[in-house]
């Protein structure tokens, strides 16, 4: 919860030699510094190269949201790194779009920790896709 009384929460994981942002909630002025602050620490601090951004359960994103998933994507190349937009919902794959940003960021259907389902998760290069224009992949 924010200082405001909003639900934002961060949850971290690792899967498959991956570090995992599980983003609760709206990605926002209020909420995207934290959110900064924590990839800094996780790429730069800790020199993970690949990172998958799971954004099933982020509620919106505004400028300031999109700005910080921005830097850390020149982050993650400066670095030869590898940031990976998880299953964005309707309406942040809507403003990923209207920013112009969907080529930039690679996006997955539906990536899954491998002790989910049937195991296999769907990290692999092979299913990663951009974003179609529906919001789909």
């Amino acid at each position: 919860m924010t200082p405001d009384g909003r639900d934002f929460a961060l949850a971290f994981s690792r899967a498959l030699g991956k570090v995992v942002v599980h983003v609760h909630g709206a990605l926002d002025a209020g909420t995207a510094q934290e959110l900064k602050h924590r990839l800094v620490d996780v790429i730069e601090g800790q020199g993970n190269r690949q990172v998958v951004l799971d954004l099933r359960r982020t509620t919106s994103v505004d400028a300031a949201g999109l700005s910080v998933l921005v830097d850390a994507l020149k982050c993650m190349q400066r670095n030869g790194g590898e940031l990976v937009l998880n299953a964005p919902t309707t309406g942040v794959a809507r403003a990923i779009r209207a920013a112009g940003l969907d080529r930039d960021f690679l996006v997955t259907p539906g990536w899954q920790h491998p002790s989910y389902g049937d195991g296999r998760g769907e990290s692999d290069r092979a299913s990663v896709r951009r974003a179609g224009a529906d919001g789909t992949t």
